[in-house]
């Protein structure tokens, strides 16, 4: 299955293609088919472009939620960085200043 790209890709050559198939019927003096083939032209064209739009807003909503994502990741890590230490992390730091204290005056 092709990408998105390759599929806008697609469409924009057969836009072209009629717009050739346009300017030759116009050459010929066939300027009804011309007509015709130069609305259909537009039609795609206006159809790519709204399809170029829609990929572009889905991209930038994906990359958005990565960039929000990634706010939330840093600022729970910066809040547990700025959390005051567990109850068990001060006792053992207690025992081991008071430790040290002790060995000091001995």
């Amino acid at each position: 299955m092709p990408g998105s790209g390759a599929y806008v890709g697609q469409l924009a050559d057969h836009a072209r293609h009629l717009q050739r198939e346009a300017r030759e019927a116009i050459a010929r003096g066939d300027y009804t088919r011309a007509s015709a083939l130069i609305g259909d032209a537009e039609l795609l064209a206006e159809d790519v472009h709204g399809l170029v739009d829609d990929i572009e807003h889905r991209a930038t909503d994906r990359l958005m939620g990565h960039a929000a994502a990634e706010a939330e990741a840093s600022d729970r890590a910066r809040r547990l960085l700025a959390a005051p230490p567990r109850k068990s992390l001060r006792l053992a730091l207690g025992a081991t200043l008071a430790m040290s204290l002790a060995l000091d005056d001995c």
